[in-house]
């Protein structure tokens, strides 16, 4: 079907006037070039579209940061903390008082962060223990820890911080 240039349409009909459209063009709004673009334009948004979108299932992670310092001379302390899928780590501590320890994780459930500090008998010290996520403080605890001589019990010597150690 053509469409002549007064509007009347016809099957097979010829133009005897020259059109003031270019042959192949079927708009005179819209070219050949304004075409070829469309697929360059597709080809930037499936490119781009992961960057400017990112996927949600990353934005539930939370960055957590365990800081652990001991205001006293030990040797033999050691910090356990929960890292990714349940698991713990465990680090000797700095002897020298008050020299901060710090490790940082990812976790999808900020409930889930939590450390353990435990001195060695014969030493006694003020402990802390931080744990931030996302930047922001989310539970600190500083007490004193006396451990008992002969005494083999987890808890004596221990100072715990946030969820509980995994078994």
């Amino acid at each position: 079907m053509l469409v002549n240039h007064d509007d009347t349409v016809g099957v097979g009909s010829h133009r005897t006037e020259p059109s003031p459209i270019p042959p192949g063009v079927i708009s005179a709004t819209m070219s050949t070039n304004g075409r070829s673009r469309a697929p360059i334009a597709a080809m930037v948004a499936i490119v781009t579209g992961p960057a400017l979108f990112p996927a949600t299932a990353h934005a539930d992670l939370h960055n957590i940061t365990y800081r652990a310092r001991i205001d006293a001379l030990t040797t033999g302390s050691q910090a356990t903390f929960v890292i990714n899928g349940g698991q713990t780590n465990t680090t000797g501590l700095p002897s020298t008082p008050g020299n901060v320890f710090e490790a940082n994780t990812v976790l999808p459930d900020p409930q889930q962060a939590g450390m353990q500090i435990v001195l060695r008998w014969p030493y006694s010290a003020n402990v802390h223990c931080e744990i931030d996520v996302d930047d922001n403080l989310f539970t600190q605890v500083d007490q004193m820890v006396r451990p008992a001589p002969g005494n083999a019990a987890p808890a004596k010597g221990t100072l715990a911080c946030g969820a509980p150690l995994p078994s």
